[in-house]
């Protein structure tokens, strides 16, 4: 009997093994299902170290690590546009292991305009960090003080005025759209980073540069506001314009009130919410929790940028990222 018994056993067991072996083989593990993450998560950002971008990225990244149980690592990538970065996120396995941390408009324009090896539609935005939008800004002692004497001044003397700005990103395509659709004739000369730009400008080299509310801060006591790419004013800038009705008295509607402005995402191949749909909540979850820790809402709070502060899911943003697409798409022609 003891015999019959352990064969018996030795036969269960077997059985066993097979049956954990074939759930394996078709994705359905007999314990508790998918354990993402196993490894190490990678953020790759799209612009140089010391940036907003690459900023906002390393402080997501402390919380997001505790919240994940596994090391969170931050990359940077610059080039192209985001379009470095986004190829790089591409050729990594499409596994919930590698994020990309950009900007839009700028992910789309890599696409419409400048003929990026990929689609708009490989990418997922997975969270709307902030938004920053695009403030026209001249010297603190200028004799410019509104926007309308900036256009009179421009129609005054074609040609003479110029503007600074981030060259070939959406801070230009900005300056280019709003000038051509006022008829105006204002020079613009590109810097390698709104840093630069900005510094052109305090330092005299030009009469105006294109920025981003949050990111030019940094020389809020030497600049003066004109005209703010947003629904309404913002608290930090209170002289600044909103986009909208700057524009008004000229008979010009902005394709969006907030058009091309600066919105930091994070980014996923669109691949990996397809094949891996759980991992890909999970992940968006996480993200969006560790927003919350007590260190990224201290920053949120110092810099008082809760008007601008998101942490919202991609998917909620995507119709109003397809616009400005649109609205840019149109001008390249």
């Amino acid at each position: 009997m003891t015999k019959i018994k352990t064969m018996l056993g030795r036969a269960g067991l077997a059985a066993g093994m097979v049956a954990l072996i074939a759930a394996v083989a078709v994705g359905k593990p007999a314990m508790a299902g998918d354990a993402y993450p196993k490894q190490p998560v990678q953020i790759i950002v799209a612009y140089g170290a010391g940036g907003g971008t690459d900023r906002q990225a390393r402080l997501l990244a402390g919380p997001l690590e505790k919240i994940l149980g596994q090391p969170v690592t931050v990359q940077n990538m610059p080039g192209g546009g985001g379009q470095v970065a986004a190829t790089a996120l591409l050729r990594q396995a499409a596994d919930g292991y590698t994020i990309l941390a950009g900007n839009q408009p700028d992910l789309n324009m890599s696409v419409a305009i400048k003929k990026a090896p990929y689609k708009i539609e490989d990418l997922q935005v997975i969270l709307v960090d902030l938004f920053d939008p695009r403030i026209l800004l001249v010297q603190k002692d200028s004799k410019i003080r509104t926007f309308d004497d900036f256009v009179k001044r421009a129609k005054a003397n074609p040609g003479k005025l110029t503007m600074s700005v981030s060259q070939g990103g959406a801070q230009e395509q900005f300056a280019k759209w709003l000038f051509a659709n006022l008829g105006l004739d204002v020079r613009l000369v590109g810097y390698k980073g709104g840093s630069r730009a900005a510094n052109a400008m305090v330092g005299g080299q030009v009469d105006s540069t294109m920025g981003d509310d949050s990111a030019r801060l940094n020389i809020r006591g030497k600049a003066h506001a004109l005209l703010l790419g947003a629904p309404k004013k913002s608290p930090r800038w209170p002289e600044a314009t909103p986009l909208s009705a700057a524009l008004k008295p000229y008979g010009v509607t902005p394709p969006t009130p907030d058009f091309l402005g600066r919105y930091g995402v994070y980014v996923v191949a669109s691949a990996f919410k397809k094949k891996h749909p759980k991992r890909y909540a999970k992940l968006q979850a996480a993200m969006i929790k560790a927003r919350q820790s007590e260190a990224f809402q201290d920053f949120i709070a110092k810099r008082k940028i809760g008007d601008l502060s998101i942490g919202k899911p991609g998917e909620q943003y995507s119709a109003a990222f397809a616009k400005g697409t649109d609205a840019i798409k149109a001008m390249a022609k």
